[in-house]
């Protein structure tokens, strides 16, 4: 993350109101790290939390050891 990154609490509002409203969620949020948890495969997931991070609200903020647990 990058040090003018915008704050966690606000990127995950940002993320969750840019993912599918379907998609059942949930998160934990610190300082430089989100986890979340929604309710789609592991491709889909990846695909759109990909696309919802090139939101430039969001920059900074990047997917890179992303792991899927169901």
């Amino acid at each position: 993350m990058a040090a003018d990154s915008p704050a966690a609490p606000l990127v995950v509002i940002r993320l969750l109101a840019l993912l599918p409203p379907q998609w059942p969620c949930s998160t934990q949020v610190s300082a430089d790290r989100i986890t979340l948890r929604v309710g789609a495969g592991p491709d889909a997931a990846r695909a759109a939390v990909a696309g919802a991070l090139r939101d430039r609200a969001l920059h900074g903020w990047s997917l890179p050891d992303a792991k899927f647990a169901f």
